[in-house]
């Protein structure tokens, strides 16, 4: 059995599906408990209700801020053998509010790993690192030995969490895994989105019946992996020897890369349609240059600890859309 397993930023997008992933564990008796946290509600009643009920004493919720050191003590109370740092501000808000970025994304994980090491339990951590950490110019080609240039503040602030858990597992107080997510569709569309987030609004617009506007041209190239395939990769991060880990603790993960026009062809084949009939564009030179242009990607780290991307387009829509479809009805019947 697993000992008490923490997930920070539980009520996100990536965050609810590795709750139900790890709900479903703790109700097989292979987790000892868990603990969600969330400045919002970290989950809903529908998750505990699913538990049997003599699970339901070891799902613990905690609402609030990372950044408040009662909320941290809550979080920590079960003394976690393994956390999945989910929790931040995305790139978007980062950017235009940069105190809140900076106190998120660098200071409250800061917090949460210094009390970590203090419990002195050598927990393995996985972060949610990001492609972020690269930026424009794009190289010609990314592979493990590329050099991390983020362009803006939400890739530094990852980069820096990156260099952090290194030094920590190098000391033996954490034993960290930074894995760097790409694209993770379809999300669905909240406010204060990242600003890539347009990748998913590709895939969800046209599948709910609307028309999109995108942001980027139709030969622009994007990194994507599907939401149940991420979350198989942060499980599978968790459950690595640390023996073959990468000294730095930080790995690319492997991507589908596609081209907008790719992805709108293969829409359009699903939803019987034209392609022109589901998109206009509107590149926007900014969008273009920062979220658009990614190369060929190469993980062989990832290759050889045993990740793998969803295969084909194909597969990856058909993860993608019966995710949205399951909690986004179309406006429009389907075919």
């Amino acid at each position: 059995m697993t000992a008490h397993v923490l997930v920070t930023g539980a009520n996100g997008y990536v965050g609810q599906a590795l709750a139900r992933r790890l709900a479903a564990q703790l109700a097989a008796g292979a987790l000892q408990s868990l603990t969600l946290l969330d400045q919002h509600a970290a989950t809903d009643d529908s998750l505990r209700e699913s538990l049997p009920a003599a699970a339901r004493d070891r799902l613990h919720l905690v609402v609030g801020d990372l950044r408040d050191p009662a909320i941290r003590a809550q979080a920590l109370a079960q003394r976690p053998g393994r956390v999945f740092h989910l929790a931040g501000i995305t790139s978007r808000q980062a950017e235009d509010a940069f105190a809140l970025g900076l106190g998120v994304n660098v200071q409250a994980a800061m917090a949460l790993f210094e009390a970590l090491r203090l419990q002195q339990r050598h927990a393995v951590l996985v972060f949610a690192s990001s492609c972020g950490v690269y930026g424009p110019p794009m190289p010609a080609h990314i592979d493990d030995a590329t050099v991390p240039r983020p362009q803006l503040s939400y890739g530094s602030q990852k980069l820096m969490m990156e260099i952090l858990l290194s030094d920590y597992s190098r000391r033996g107080w954490l034993d960290a895994r930074a894995v760097r997510l790409p694209s993770i569709v379809a999300r669905p569309a909240p406010r204060g989105a990242a600003a890539s987030s347009f990748a998913s609004d590709l895939i969800r617009e046209p599948a709910l019946g609307k028309r999109y506007v995108c942001p980027v041209g139709p030969d622009a190239s994007l990194w994507f992996l599907s939401l149940q395939t991420c979350i198989d990769h942060l499980l599978l991060a968790a459950e690595l020897p640390a023996t073959r880990l990468p000294a730095s603790r930080a790995w690319n993960l492997p991507a589908l890369r596609a081209t907008v026009a790719e992805v709108v062809a293969a829409l359009a084949r699903r939803l019987g349609r034209e392609p022109a009939m589901l998109v206009d564009y509107q590149p926007q030179a900014v969008m273009q240059a920062q979220f658009a242009q990614w190369p060929p990607l190469s993980t062989p780290t990832a290759d050889r600890l045993g990740f793998a991307h969803d295969g084909n387009l194909d597969a990856l829509l058909d993860k993608a859309l019966a995710d949205l479809l399951l909690s986004s009805p179309p406006a429009h019947p389907v075919h």
